[in-house]
């Protein structure tokens, strides 16, 4: 895997989005998916992005493929901003930025066979002919070690675990440099998500290998696969940090309860991981500016009720949204 050295390949700065959901009548709930949310990625790079479901994981993914706009920050692909581009400038730029989806019946056609969905993935490479690219199907299915038999297959006649390899070669297909993986083992047994792990990283060790985003709930499986790691909740990064940073020294109590729930770390850690707040706290103060964690934060004082919490460099290459971040290690 890689380090953390060299150019962005992709970089999220300050996105947001929000989203208006109609209510009983004519109300409507205003709902903010993405809260300011920064990350960068390099090639060869996978960064973990972990978060309670409705944290604005699977959004951030969308706009990063242009199926969403955001409503305010940039995305950069190669030093370039994308959500700016015409539907011309972007259609070339389409196939460099894929997807793998969490449920892969979902996203197969279920009227094609996978020799047919790959060969509609391989249009968006148009200096193949139709003899290469029948080819390279084959390629494709061996590459992710299902084999030429599966191409005849339609969705329904596969396992789980075979159709996501399956989704996994459909997003290799044009080559890309970067997948948002929207957890891509969520719906497997145990010993098939690690099948799919130890092919994500067979895959990405390879020369040329594409940068994943690996998105999931989970941070065990982030420990296996991640070089950095954001942890995202309620739309915005209360933490990142290299992998042993996370795992080894995490400063958010967020990022402490995350582990505790997956039981990982230190047994002590197990007395931090309760939820509620300090005697005498007002939790209408949080609606004011104030954390948006305190009513689940054993950590919390009257401070924060009353200051926002801003994202802050507290170890080389750490960030932290807490003041307290130095005090409860």
């Amino acid at each position: 895997m890689a380090g953390s050295a060299g150019e962005a390949l992709l970089r999220i700065e300050e996105a947001t989005k929000s989203f208006s959901l109609r209510q009983r009548g004519w109300r409507r709930q205003h709902v903010v998916a993405l809260d300011g949310v920064s990350m960068t990625l390099r090639r060869g790079e996978t960064v973990g992005l972990v978060g309670e479901s409705g944290s604005g994981k699977s959004t951030l993914g969308r706009c990063v493929l242009n199926l969403l706009r955001l409503d305010g920050g940039r995305i950069l692909y190669r030093g370039r901003e994308i959500q700016a581009l015409s539907e011309r400038e972007w259609r070339p730029l389409r196939r460099r930025l894929q997807m793998v989806f969490q449920n892969p019946v979902s996203s197969f056609n279920p009227m094609m066979t996978i020799e047919e969905a790959l060969l509609d993935a391989l249009r968006q490479v148009p200096e193949l002919d139709d003899s290469r690219r029948r080819q390279r199907v084959g390629e494709l299915l061996e590459q992710v070690q299902l084999g030429a038999r599966f191409a005849v297959l339609y969705p329904y006649e596969m396992s789980g675990g075979q159709l996501q390899r399956a989704a996994i070669a459909r997003a290799l297909a044009p080559e890309p440099d970067f997948i948002f993986l929207d957890e891509p083992t969520a719906n497997l047994d145990m010993s098939i998500r690690g099948q799919i792990i130890n092919l994500l990283l067979d895959l990405q060790q390879q020369e040329g290998g594409p940068g994943f985003v690996f998105v999931t709930h989970d941070l065990r499986v982030l420990r296996y696969v991640a070089d950095r790691i954001y942890v995202i909740t309620q739309g915005h990064i209360v933490e990142s940090g290299s992998r042993d940073q996370i795992f080894h020294a995490p400063r958010h109590p967020w990022t402490r309860a995350l582990l505790e729930a997956a039981s990982i770390g230190r047994r002590e850690r197990r007395r931090d991981a309760g939820s509620g707040v300090d005697a005498g706290i007002s939790l209408e103060s949080s609606a004011r500016g104030g954390c948006r964690l305190l009513a689940r934060c054993p950590h919390a004082r009257e401070r924060c009720a009353r200051e926002p919490q801003v994202l802050r460099e507290i170890e080389p290459g750490q960030y932290v949204r807490c003041w307290r971040a130095e005090e409860i290690d």
